[in-house]
């Protein structure tokens, strides 16, 4: 079992992600948060991947992760970026 931090600022973004991760019998989310400063107060030593979000309201997905491994070397992260794109016709 691969368990799993998701931090989204999106609440729906935690929820979709969720169920599609859960979908596969080998992943279970164990930990969410919203934002840098809720998922640095988090005991995260059970968690193997991180799924965050590049762009949160207190700041980038990728300190965080830079965080999180100085304290859970073990960890994974796994970045995710939504940016839009206009395609013009």
């Amino acid at each position: 079992m691969i368990r799993l931090l998701l931090v989204d600022d999106h609440e729906i973004v935690r929820r979709g992600l969720r169920e599609l991760l859960e979908s596969n019998a080998d992943l279970t989310v164990t930990h969410q948060a919203g934002s840098l400063e809720s998922a640095l107060a988090l005991e995260l030593s059970d968690v193997d991947v991180a799924v965050l979000d590049v762009r949160l309201p207190d700041g980038s997905g990728v300190d965080l992760c830079r965080s999180l491994r100085e304290t859970y070397p073990h960890l994974n992260c796994l970045m995710l970026d939504r940016k839009s794109t206009r395609l013009n016709s």
